[in-house]
């Protein structure tokens, strides 16, 4: 008599739900603000089988926005969010070893994937569809080196296929090296290559590659700071874009090039045993989620105090600029606090307050997507009180 191969997972599931009510002056920082009303709601599911070695997490997750009130007039006021993710990811004999492969797909209202990413308020409709495909490897090589290979590509297009927005495809490449110099420093080298197809009329490539060097390092029990940076450098074939991007305006294809640095800094500091104050910087240069390119930079610090252990009081303020066909400064300052009622129960209470400078420049269009880059040239400003309230259950525990 032989054995027989069994196979035995252990299943877990957990769900969550929240619900949240926010008053703004000029939700979406028009020139001539007016109040709203927004009513958001969001499920999401997670189920996971693991083995000794493995694991598969199966989620999905969706979100409705709905708004009131003369601040919503000329706009569109009702907004859906969807999709599902799968992921199988096998561990090795560390827990720096692993493989994994990840498939997405998500379908979202094109007014809202504008607003979410670039804050532009457009009175469209119509979904963008996005699938992607990822699948990465983690090796430890020896005690003090790490190696990291990853790949990703994403197809989004739109429904219907009139919707306005330029089909496009992502594809991104990035290896990542990782050697521990001491204990509590190590050094990161990465390379990173994505290549951008549009469907435009002159089926437009643009090729990025990302050169990076840092180091990370634990000053301390209570300090660390992290920090890389390196290189972009853009090529356009067959362009026709004005932007900083891509050459001039042409009725034909034209091709151009374009480096500029780019990098990331992170700095953490446990003030006191129950507050921490971190401050985040960087630099970067790639596509929105509707293919246009813009250039990004952006501080912000937030510090956050543990009142007990139910509540947390958060103060964070920052500061960006996008830089695409226009030049838009943004600066934000909030204040959160947020209580646990039980154990799945849980309520936050946040103000923010939201600055628009002035733009410079006058053209408001992507000419590679068609899509805008801003929603105003002028200043504006927004006050905004949000009310939220979280649920999150386990629909079966593990260990069966």
């Amino acid at each position: 008599m032989a054995p027989s191969v069994a196979f035995a997972f252990d299943w877990s599931i957990k769900a969550s739900e929240t619900e949240t009510v926010e008053l703004n002056s000029n939700q979406f920082l028009r020139s001539s603000p007016a109040g709203s009303v927004g009513s958001y709601t969001t499920l999401s599911a997670d189920a996971q089988a693991r083995t000794p070695t493995s694991k598969f997490n199966f989620s999905g997750d969706g979100s409705y926005k709905k708004y009131w009130g003369p601040g919503v007039v000329g706009t569109a006021s009702e907004f859906l969010n969807y999709g599902f993710k799968a992921r199988y990811e096998v561990q090795e004999k560390t827990r720096f070893d692993r493989e994994y492969v990840e498939a997405s797909w998500r379908q979202q209202s094109t007014a809202l994937a504008l607003l979410n990413d670039l804050g532009v308020s457009v009175p469209t409709s119509g979904f963008i569809d996005r699938l992607t495909a990822t699948g990465g490897i983690d090796r430890s090589i020896t005690a003090l080196d790490t190696v990291s290979l990853f790949a990703t590509s994403s197809r989004t297009s739109y429904q219907p296929s009139s919707g306005g927005g330029t089909p496009f495809t992502d594809t991104l490449a990035r290896g990542n090296w990782r050697r521990s110099l001491s204990s509590v420093t190590a050094i990161n080298l990465s390379s990173e290559y994505e290549l951008l197809e549009y469907d435009n009329a002159f089926n437009t490539q643009v090729q990025i590659f990302r050169d990076q060097a840092g180091f990370d390092a634990t000053l301390s029990a209570v300090l660390s700071f992290r920090a890389n940076a390196g290189v972009a450098y853009l090529v356009t074939d067959r362009g026709v874009s004005s932007s900083a991007f891509g050459g001039t305006t042409s009725a034909t294809p034209v091709s151009s090039s374009v480096l500029d640095w780019i990098g990331d800094a992170v700095l953490t500091y446990r003030m006191l045993k129950s507050t921490t104050l971190s401050v985040i910087a960087s630099q970067s240069v790639g596509p929105s989620v509707v293919g246009s390119l813009f250039k990004r930079d952006s501080i912000s610090a937030s510090l956050s105090h543990s009142i007990n252990s139910r509540s947390t009081l958060t103060l964070s303020a920052s500061g960006n600029r996008q830089i695409a066909t226009t030049t838009t400064d943004y600066a934000s300052a909030s204040a959160t606090y947020s209580y646990n009622l039980t154990r799945e129960w849980g309520t936050s209470l946040t103000y923010r307050y939201l600055h628009r400078f002035a733009s410079t420049g006058t053209a408001i269009f992507d000419p590679i997507t068609g899509t805008p880059t801003v929603s105003g040239t002028g200043p504006a400003d927004s006050h905004s009180l949000m009310f939220v309230v979280t649920h999150n259950w386990t629909v079966l525990p593990s260990g069966n």
